[in-house]
């Protein structure tokens, strides 16, 4: 599971949860995490896509969509992690 993704994720469906500076924070992240693994770039470069447009709920959405279909990754499965955190 993508850590950028979780949160952007997160932010789509409890957009009051993150402040700008969290949602910039993230973006630094995933660039960094673009940057440092070539092996990984495509996947790196969704989440990073995906962090640096959040607010862009379309651009979002569609970074998202890419990520699930290039990895296999259920988007359910962030879903049920995000609800998890939220009822802890």
């Amino acid at each position: 599971m993508n850590k950028h993704i979780l949160m952007v994720i997160d932010h789509q469906l409890n957009p009051e949860k993150y402040t700008k500076e969290q949602l910039k924070q993230n973006y630094a992240d995933a660039a960094a995490a673009y940057y440092a693994d070539a092996d990984a770039a495509y996947d790196a470069a969704a989440a990073y896509f995906a962090a640096y447009t959040a607010d862009a709920a379309d651009n979002a959405a569609y970074a998202i969509d890419q990520y699930l279909k290039h990895t296999g990754e259920n988007k359910q499965e962030y879903i049920n992690a995000i609800n998890k955190d939220n009822k802890q």
